[in-house]
């Protein structure tokens, strides 16, 4: 079983949230329990390709990847691409994790996520009361990897848990936060074990993986309504 660190300054993250829009936490699981997240993520996790191509939003499996010719999935990405250029997009690999997750290794910590008790860690860290968790999904980006400017307004509350070793900022694949006007108000670098907590209406993205990132950025998402 896992062990939700829940020693946090509750008053100083309810005010910065309350003033930003977002906040982020460090070492939110012991040590131990990140490292075997980390190796679910790295080892035993069965990913799938997502992205946005030119019929939309596209889950391709494993075992579809091993049969489609190589030419189609240079042409799927390609379309998530170009694409990109003028709206909504992404690419990167991932799993879903809502459903039932029977002996996989990352049930532990989706089990605890989908828990009352971890909405109310929210809660008290946002003042945020009612949270009902409506998506939870693993991310892995791959060089050229990346999501789009967007929003949601269909949740409340979002976050990413990330569980990223040995990362360097000139690699990319932050999460960024913009402005109306289009600057970068703040950017959150991959890390092992750090827990960003976002409202679902602040523009952002995932900035793309350069090609000489030296691993993958690996990361649990969810969203709350």
């Amino acid at each position: 079983m896992l062990t939700l660190n829940t020693q946090f300054d509750t008053a100083g993250y309810l005010s910065r949230f309350a003033s930003k829009g977002r906040i982020r936490l460090e070492g939110v699981l012991l040590d131990d329990d990140a490292a075997a997240v980390h190796h679910a993520l790295e080892q035993q996790t069965p990913w799938e390709l997502h992205l946005v191509g030119g019929n939309g939003p596209e889950v391709i499996n494993r075992r579809e990847l091993a049969t489609l010719p190589e030419s189609d999935i240079q042409n799927r990405l390609t379309e998530a691409a170009e694409r990109a250029q003028n709206g909504l997009s992404w690419l990167r690999l991932g799993y879903e994790l809502m459903g039932t997750l029977d002996g996989e290794a990352l049930r532990p910590l989706a089990d605890m996520i989908k828990s009352p008790a971890f909405a109310r860690f929210c809660e008290s860290l946002t003042g945020m009361s009612g949270l009902d968790l409506i998506a939870l999904n693993a991310a892995c980006y791959r060089p050229g990897d990346f999501v789009t400017r967007h929003t949601d307004t269909a949740a409340r509350l979002c976050f990413e848990w990330s569980f990223t070793k040995d990362w360097r900022s000139d690699w990319g694949g932050q999460m960024l936060f913009h402005s109306p006007s289009g600057d970068i108000e703040g950017g959150i670098m991959p890390r092992l074990n750090d827990l960003a907590l976002f409202a679902g209406d602040q523009p952002r993205s995932v900035a793309s993986v350069a090609p000489y990132a030296g691993g993958p950025r690996f990361s649990i998402t969810g969203r709350f309504a």
